[in-house]
């Protein structure tokens, strides 16, 4: 009898380490986006799409990570993530501050940025840079909690800069603050993502570019330091980094972009 309770006892120690792996290598991942043109949007059957959900649903396949895509506004896709109620998000540039509650991936690809203002009006605003910007009286838009690079953070902290900049919820909501004559011009993140907005709008022919040449940031996917360990976010790296190599990445840029993609390398 006594044989067989430490028989029974092996048998319970042994399927312990037997499923122990298994259940350490079980891999969710709860996704934040705020629809983002072409990159992160809601298609026809409600369901997310786009260039940074293909490449998710791509790195998270491999890894047998099953993800869950949660639509919210991009202020608070930053509050769940500082908070691990959120596991990751895409399309986001490194910063100081953000690296005190987020790892981040490697680059997969470079934003455009870019200033737009009503079409006819660029030759009113003549910018050498941004800093040009408080004599020349252009009330520029912005986006709440949007990055648009270090020069930019830094003019911010001048009093003359930060009071000609005007912010808004999201990409509409500052085409049509431009568009009644509440802002001169804003300035976009992604130009990419500018043209699907006005696209949308059916504003094509009433905005333009402005020919002020812009830094764009790398980008990368964005992971909670709560919820993802630095191990998980190094398995992904390695992933992306064969995409980058294979050409899977770049076929899914083609795939969403009537144009050439310009990515982000390791």
């Amino acid at each position: 009898m006594r044989l067989l309770f430490k028989l029974a006892g092996l048998a319970v120690c042994l399927a312990v380490l037997v499923s122990a792996p298994a259940a350490a290598q079980q891999c969710t991942l709860r996704a934040g986006y705020d629809p983002y043109g072409v990159y992160s949007y809601n298609d026809a059957q409600g369901q997310a799409a786009g260039i940074d959900v293909d490449v998710i649903q791509a790195f998270a396949s491999e890894l047998s990570c099953q993800v869950t895509f949660v639509e919210m506004p991009w202020t608070r896709v930053l509050l769940a993530l500082k908070a691990g109620e959120l596991d990751m998000t895409s399309s986001a540039s490194m910063t100081p501050e953000r690296q005190d509650f987020a790892h981040f991936s490697i680059p997969y690809r470079q934003a455009d940025v870019a200033i737009y203002v009503r079409r006819g009006e660029s030759d009113r605003f003549a910018l050498a840079g941004l800093r040009d910007i408080p004599k020349t009286s252009l009330r520029l838009g912005v986006v709440t909690g949007y990055y648009y690079g270090e020069d930019f953070e830094v003019l911010m902290e001048d009093e003359k800069f930060a009071a000609m900049v005007d912010p808004a919820a999201d990409y509409d909501v500052n085409i049509r603050k431009l568009l009644h004559g509440r802002i001169d011009g804003f300035i976009v993140d992604d130009a990419g993502v500018m043209v699907s907005a006005v696209r949308s709008l059916g504003v094509e022919d009433q905005v333009e570019r402005h020919p002020l040449s812009l830094p764009g940031d790398d980008l990368h996917f964005m992971f909670s330091r709560k919820s993802v360990d630095a191990l998980r976010v190094q398995g992904i790296n390695h992933v992306i980094k064969r995409m980058q190599d294979d050409g899977r990445l770049e076929e899914i840029l083609k795939k969403h972009l009537d144009w050439p993609a310009k990515t982000g390398q390791s």
